[in-house]
Parts: structure tokens; C-alpha cells; sequence
């Protein structure tokens, strides 16, 4: 009979880290088409690439907090017996079918404006929902799959001396080996193959392991992560062109220099994201309470609005990008806004109801 444990305390702040995080990732969406709208060297299209590129550490900062919050709450539960099994019932459950439902309301939605009919492109869905192209969000449900499927086998690791104290490096060179292999053999689709991610996987899961440690550390380098985040950030933005210009003739040295780059970029985004969340959520003053919770609210049904933000985007273009023509970037802010509030709403709504979690999870 298994013994009981402790359970770890519930991190509050987080939701917060989640809000911020959504809120990037519905920016990257509405403003994607501005990019490609506006003249390279303009104000506007400058403007909007900023963002746009600045704000790409999104998707991965919710890989890299899934990671620490799945290694810091089944740390302690790793000896207790059945917990593999509640834990691939609760986590695929809730996630393989809202994916499922999801790409089946964005494969009939697309196929209707089409014009066409989606029973007659059945065998279409079922591709769409292997290679999670039903619609350009729902990637990220296989790269997530994909870490559920590992997590107990990598937790089970993590008892492991030789493992446990050099984790973080393991999961770099597990990444730098996928890559060098792509290198070689060029495979389709890395973004949404799980090895893309293990950087930011690693780090969460080690600091998940190493919570309170790891949190006075970071703390004490923020100002050398900020300073990483704005160079390795300019760095990707602007130069990564000079970069593969400069050092056309070792294009192995390019690609080296640019997956540093890169994830030092994605992994001091995440880090900073979690200090500033810390920072904030733990000194919430009375007059804050309600923008507090506003804030909780959002990064409660993050996942809802995930899912959801990408219909209205839809809608939106379709039915207002003529009317805005004239003032296009304010049609892109408004595209934003109306997604963000709109899904926002609809996922507390559905949150609220008992099946609710068929489409947002839970």
C-alpha cells in the first residue's frame, strides 16, 4: 500500500503567467496579416513585425509551464500506485477531445465558406487531425500529445542521480540532435514535432522539480536575463539575415549560431515571464483586487481562449477586412480586441456549463 504524501501548495500566480501569455499569442494571430499587408520598410509594417516577432515566445512559454506545473505537482505522487494511469486518463482525456472537436468544427466551418461540402472530404479530416492542420492553431495539441505520451517515462528519469543533476543539458543536446538531424534528412513539419521544444521543456521540468531554489536564483540574474532577452531578441529580429549572409559558406556554423539565438531568445522570455508573474501576483494591493482577478479570470481559460480566438479571427476578416480597408491598422487592433474579449466570454461561459470541457477542456 502506497504511503500518503504531501501535496504541493497550489502556485496562485500562474494564471497570471497564463494571461500574459494568451494575450500574446491572440497578438502574434491578428497581427499576422498586417505583416504580410504592409510594405517592408514602412512605419506600419515595422511597427507590426515587432510584435508580431517579439511576441513569438508564446506558444513555447506555455510548453515550458506545462512542464514545470506537471513536474512539480507528480514529483510527489510518483510512487503512489495507479497514478500513471489517472494521470494519461485526466490529461488525455480532457485534451485529445477538445482537439477532436475543435478540428472538426474548423474543418466544417472552412469547408462551408468554401462552398464545398465536408462529407464528401471525410478521409481529409482524418489526415487533418494526424498532422493537426485542420486549422493553423491546433498544432500545438500535437506537440502537447506528444509530451503527455513521454512525461511519466522522463519523470521516472528524474530519480535517476545521473539524470536528475544534469537534466537541463540533456534536453539541450536532445534538442542540438534533432536539429543536426534535420540538417541531414530535412524532415517536415519540426514545428510541430515534440524535440523542436525540449529546451524549454527541460527548464520547466527543472524548475518544477526545484521550485522555491530555482525561483530565488532566477531572481537574482533577472537583470542578466533581461539583458540576454533584449540582445538574443534584437539579434533574431534584425540581424538574422546579415547572419546568414555574412556566413553563407558554413551553413552549419549559420544554423549554430541562429539555434543559440534563438532559444536563449525564447527560454529568457519564459524565465522573465515567470519572475514578473511571481513579482506581481504576490503583491496584489486592494485596489488591484479587481484587475487581479480580471487577469486570473484570463489565464484560468487560457486554454478555452486558445482554442476559440482563431474562429473569430476568422469571422473577422472575413466580414470587416473591406470595410477597414481604409484604416487597416486600426482594423487590426479592433480584430484584436474583439478576439481576445469574445473567446474570452465564450470560454467562461462554457466553463460554467457541465459539458463544457468537450470544447475548452478543463
Amino acid at each position: 500500500m502506497s504511503q500518503p504524501v504531501d501535496r504541493p501548495r497550489r502556485i496562485e500566480y500562474l494564471d497570471l503567467y497564463r494571461a500574459i501569455a494568451i494575450m500574446a499569442v491572440v497578438a502574434i494571430h491578428a497581427t499576422s496579416t498586417a505583416v504580410a499587408h504592409y510594405p517592408k520598410n514602412t512605419f506600419d509594417h515595422d511597427l507590426f513585425y515587432f510584435w508580431n516577432t517579439f511576441l513569438q515566445f508564446a506558444v513555447p512559454a506555455f510548453l515550458f509551464l506545462s512542464s514545470l506545473v506537471l513536474f512539480y505537482n507528480y514529483n510527489a505522487k510518483l510512487n503512489e500506485k495507479g497514478w500513471v494511469r489517472s494521470f494519461y486518463k485526466k490529461r488525455m482525456f480532457y485534451i485529445f477531445i477538445p482537439y477532436v472537436a475543435w478540428s472538426f468544427i474548423y474543418f466544417v466551418i472552412k469547408k462551408w465558406l468554401a462552398g464545398k461540402e465536408p462529407i464528401e472530404d471525410s478521409m481529409q479530416l482524418v489526415q487533418q487531425l494526424i498532422l493537426g492542420t485542420a486549422h493553423t492553431h491546433l498544432y500545438f495539441f500535437l506537440i502537447i500529445l506528444q509530451f503527455y505520451i513521454v512525461f511519466p517515462w522522463i519523470l521516472a528519469l528524474t530519480k535517476k542521480p545521473w539524470f536528475k543533476r544534469y537534466m537541463p543539458l540533456y534536453f539541450i543536446a536532445g534538442q542540438a540532435l534533432f536539429y543536426a538531424l534535420y540538417l541531414q534528412f530535412h524532415f517536415e513539419r519540426t514545428g510541430s514535432l515534440l524535440p523542436s521544444y525540449l529546451i524549454v521543456i527541460g527548464f520547466g521540468a527543472w524548475i518544477g522539480l526545484n521550485f522555491d531554489s530555482m525561483m530565488k536564483q532566477m531572481n537574482r540574474f533577472r537583470y542578466l536575463l533581461l539583458g540576454v532577452l533584449l540582445g538574443a531578441g534584437s539579434v533574431s529580429m534584425y540581424a538574422t539575415d546579415t547572419i546568414k549572409t555574412a556566413l553563407m559558406e558554413w551553413p552549419t556554423l549559420t544554423f549554430t549560431i541562429l539555434f543559440i539565438i534563438r532559444n536563449a531568445f525564447t527560454l529568457s522570455a519564459c524565465l522573465l515571464l515567470l519572475i514578473v508573474s511571481e513579482r506581481v501576483g504576490s503583491r496584489k494591493r486592494r485596489k488591484e483586487q479587481k484587475a487581479a482577478r480580471l487577469m486570473d479570470s484570463l489565464g484560468t481559460v487560457a486554454f478555452g481562449i486558445f482554442l476559440i480566438h482563431p474562429l473569430i479571427l476568422l469571422f473577422w476578416r472575413r466580414e470587416f477586412t473591406d470595410d477597414l480597408a481604409r484604416h487597416f491598422s486600426l482594423g487590426i487592433v479592433l480584430s484584436y480586441i474583439a478576439a481576445l474579449m469574445l473567446s474570452w466570454l465564450c470560454a467562461v461561459g462554457l466553463r460554467r456549463l457541465k459539458w463544457g470541457w468537450v470544447l475548452i477542456g478543463r
